[in-house]
């Protein structure tokens, strides 16, 4: 151990023995403790929510969705970048069922290849993406509850796109049988999408449908790119889409939120160092003649700056370690037990998520220690430059 090192560590450990230094101490670690631990779990919650919200989208939106009223040439769809693919067609209609009715998103896929593009079967309730079949629809567990419509019941679906006749134009209508439910765990699917079979979805939308065909690809990170790829290949009167590309708004908005939240924590953790600051301050008024001597036996400015630098140092250290042992156990337990529950109509998802990310709370320790020093150096600086003879002057 330096010798620096050695008398901050015992300027440190004899703050104890006074009743202010000691209540000043308590509260300079608390604060940075505080800091720490609200930035820890903060940002665990911010990765979990999207984390939680990526997976969600992604279990039920392909990687790659090209709209296009022509076919699309094979060679795009059997490349060796496409795993599976398949066709779809969807647009807005009426569901209605005795008087309750709402506007609802129509998609219609294929049964037998849509399941292997999107993770159907696991959020549908008997788990069995074939029966959807003719005049069979999906329904999301929201659209269920608000409409009351229920496995077995007959639903009436209005399409606002129909027929010109004499006496104006005449919607078309077909009557369908509620195959099952699905639960997808995010409100704006569960209250507003329908799945239908891809036969009764063109009969119903007839040319104004939106069309296209979703891809699943070998490498999910690669999608922007395979994407940009095809683009290039299919040219004009092609729209092709990453599943990125698609939430672009939102992820770019959770990031946003992450970053904002995690410089306005830092701002506690910076108060809190003011605390450290006032430490340093009475420390070197209870060590000046401690200091006096210390310069009069030979040691340098230099060292004087290091010790109360060591000290803050010191205080910066058992605040973080003790912040972040406390918010890494609060987000444990929060992701455990999930005793915090969400509106879904409002974040998309039940329970609040937590997911603990190591790079970000070796940013938040590193920041913290960081931050802890930078506050150290003017008491540092100002201890050092205190001549041994006003220091003992009156000794």
């Amino acid at each position: 151990m330096s010798f620096e090192r050695f008398i901050a560590l015992r300027y440190f450990w004899s703050t104890r023995k006074k009743f202010f230094s000691a209540l000043l101490t308590i509260i300079s670690i608390s604060g940075i403790a505080v800091g720490v631990m609200a930035l820890i779990i903060t940002l665990s919650v911010m990765n979990g929510f999207q984390t939680d919200i990526k997976e969600k989208i992604l279990s039920l939106s392909p990687h790659i969705t090209i709209f296009a009223d022509d076919k699309v040439p094979n060679e795009v769809l059997k490349s060796k970048d496409i795993a599976n693919y398949s066709k779809f067609v969807y647009g807005q209609m009426i569901l209605r069922k005795g008087k309750n009715a709402t506007g609802v998103v129509v998609k219609g896929i294929v049964p037998q290849t849509e399941k292997n593009i999107i993770d159907l079967e696991k959020i549908l309730k008997n788990k069995d993406v074939n029966e959807l079949k003719s005049k069979s629809v999906f329904i999301g567990s929201e659209l269920s509850k608000n409409l009351l419509v229920f496995p077995g019941d007959d639903v009436i679906l209005v399409s606002p796109f129909g027929q010109t006749t004499a006496f104006g134009i005449i919607p078309r209508m077909e009557k369908f049988r509620v195959a099952d439910i699905f639960d997808s765990g995010m409100y704006e699917y569960d209250s507003n999408l329908v799945y239908m079979n891809f036969s009764d979805g063109q009969k119903l939308f007839g040319k104004e449908g939106i069309k296209g065909f979703e891809l699943k690809t070998n490498n999910l990170f690669n999608a922007d790119e395979i994407a940009r790829n095809l683009r290039e290949k299919l040219g004009f009167g092609y729209s092709v889409k990453s599943w990125s590309e698609m939430n672009k708004n939102l992820f770019s908005a959770l990031k946003l939120e992450k970053f904002v939240m995690f410089l306005i924590l830092i701002l506690v953790v910076i108060v809190a160092t003011f605390n450290v600051i006032s430490l340093l301050i009475v420390t070197t008024i209870e060590k000046v003649h401690s200091i006096g001597i210390l310069k009069a036996i030979g040691s340098q400015p230099k060292s004087i700056m290091k010790i109360f630098l060591n000290v803050g140092l010191i205080i910066g250290t058992a605040g973080t370690a003790l912040g972040c042992g406390l918010g890494i156990l609060v987000s444990l337990i929060l992701k455990k037990y999930k005793f915090i529950s969400l509106p879904a109509d409002v974040y998309y998802i039940d329970k609040l998520p937590v997911k603990i990310m190591l790079p970000d709370v070796i940013l938040v320790v590193s920041v913290s220690i960081v931050i802890t020093v930078l506050a150290a150096i003017y008491p540092a600086w100002k201890s050092s430059r205190i001549e041994p003879t006003e220091a003992l002057m009156y000794e």
